[in-house]
């Protein structure tokens, strides 16, 4: 979400409470809806806390996968580099190939499985890309022990590749479940609407609507931290971005001396 989208989104619904709560005070009775603010005080108290338990708690799940993905994209781009210098030990022609295959698949990483994560979905192209890319080793020819010890490094950070790669595309489907968000905005709803019946028209309106305002502000800032940290590939500021991915291509070009094809068929 953009930021100015984001600021607006948290302006305007504290503005929108803060005339709900002065219109509320036109019809509210003297002293409030309650007789007794202690005991309605204190119930308020334990269900606001109540609420900020439950959003701090998504939040923290949300974190932890936004981070997570993050991880994962790292070492989805290290496997693969690591891939690329363990291809140069191939036989000549074999390593070439290798490596171009590994090149390319940096790159439609980069270029269609990166957008298709923003709507929760993996690149037929990656995964036609890491069977060409598999069966190239596979088919590489072995004459000596520096080569077979060469196949075993590329074997092994391809396994590490594919664990980066499943990591980092199961992170990109919600965490957060339709109904936890139904849970959450109900809840967001309660807490800030329930402000609106200490209302008292013998008070200043001022602090009345300072405190709603605030209120506001912080359970819709929690709403869209969390709608933010569940969606991490999108194309936005602070959005996990392919950009170790893109750094280690740019890696793989600067050891290849630009002789690596730049098009992908």
């Amino acid at each position: 979400m953009e930021l100015w989208l984001a600021a607006l989104i948290i302006v305007g619904a504290a503005a929108t409470a803060v005339i709900g709560v002065l219109v509320v005070r036109r019809v509210a009775p003297p002293g409030t809806y309650f007789k007794d603010l202690v005991p309605a005080g204190a119930l308020y108290t334990v269900v606001g806390t109540a609420y900020m338990v439950i959003l701090a708690f998504v939040f923290l799940v949300s974190f932890e996968s936004y981070l997570g993905a993050k991880s994962e994209a790292q070492a989805e781009a290290t496997a693969t580099l690591a891939m690329f210098h363990a291809a140069d030990l191939f036989d000549s022609k074999a390593s070439k190939e290798l490596q171009r295959q590994v090149a390319c698949y940096a790159r439609e990483v980069i270029s269609k499985e990166w957008p298709a994560m923003r709507d929760g979905r993996t690149s037929p192209a990656v995964e036609a890309r890491i069977a060409a890319m598999e069966n190239e080793a596979e088919e590489a020819p072995i004459a000596d022990s520096k080569q077979t010890a060469a196949f075993d490094e590329w074997a092994s950070s391809n396994g590490e590749r594919r664990k980066g790669r499943q990591g980092r595309v199961s992170e990109a489907a919600p965490v957060v479940a339709p109904v936890i968000w139904l849970i959450l905005i109900i809840g967001a709803v309660t807490v800030i609407a329930t402000v609106c019946l200490f209302a008292d028209p013998e008070e200043a309106w001022l602090p009345q609507a300072a405190m709603i305002a605030a209120i506001t502000t912080i359970v819709v800032s929690g709403l869209l931290l969390v709608r933010f940290l569940d969606k991490p590939y999108e194309n936005e500021s602070g959005s996990i971005k392919p950009t170790a991915m893109a750094r280690s291509l740019a890696l793989m070009h600067q050891v290849s001396d630009g002789q690596l094809v730049r098009r992908c068929d």
